[in-house]
């Protein structure tokens, strides 16, 4: 089994509250190894792909809205610690698409059966596959079902860390209503239905736009 490992979190975490650098750096691989180590316990792991780091998001020209939210300073030590961890080992990074898509496209690569993505980040719940959440120390197995039921009602219910709130009033309740036991095609419709009713003429538009957003590996 092949643990790719989305380490852009561990960087933040080490930062915040290091009253130097090599406290943030200790932090870090303190966190990375316990994490590989733990997860080694549960199940074989034959390798393991840190990733992070990817520039130049093609989100922010879908929307200039994108993470706008995201007004904070970047934590002390962060760029250093980047440069740091990339020397230290090999991270696997690409410009124009997040660290998100770039472990999904490994996950692709590798094989759900064979891979396993490391990572506290929910949005991972929209892909089939295996999810070791390292904080809870907890392995969780999307299934096809979950996971594009997952991506549909996030389009509904916006992802307000990101700044991706295109239907407002509507949450929880209608997706359980309206996209539970529904075939993929079923759940589209339902939520491009619910687009038409807020959007009107742009609705294809809106639909695309916020499709774009939040779906993982899309280019």
């Amino acid at each position: 089994m092949i643990a790719i490992f989305d380490i852009d979190s561990l960087i933040y975490e080490a930062c915040y509250s290091a009253d130097e650098f090599q406290e943030a750096a200790d932090k870090f691989f303190n966190k990375y190894n316990d994490a590989i180590y733990n997860l080694n316990s549960m199940m074989k792991i034959d390798g393991v792909i840190p990733v992070g780091f990817c520039i130049n998001n093609y989100r922010k020209k879908v929307d200039l809205a994108y993470k706008a939210n995201r007004t904070s300073d970047k934590p002390k030590y962060f760029k250093e610690l980047i440069e740091f961890v990339k020397k230290e080992i090999n991270v696997q990074t690409r410009s124009g698409i997040e660290t998100d898509d770039l472990v999904v496209k490994l996950q692709e690569h590798y094989g759900k059966d064979k891979s396993i993505i490391v990572s506290i980040d929910k949005d991972y719940r929209q892909m089939e596959g295996k999810i070791f959440n390292y904080r809870r120390n907890e392995i969780i197995d999307v299934s096809k079902e979950d996971a594009v039921y997952n991506f549909y009602s996030q389009m509904v219910e916006g992802d307000s860390a990101d700044n991706v709130n295109y239907i407002r009033g509507v949450g929880k309740a209608w997706c359980k209503k309206n996209l539970t036991g529904k075939s993929e095609f079923a759940m589209r419709r339902a939520v491009y239905g619910l687009f038409k009713e807020v959007y009107r003429s742009k609705a294809k538009e809106m639909f695309v736009r916020c499709y774009l957003l939040l779906k993982l590996n899309v280019f």
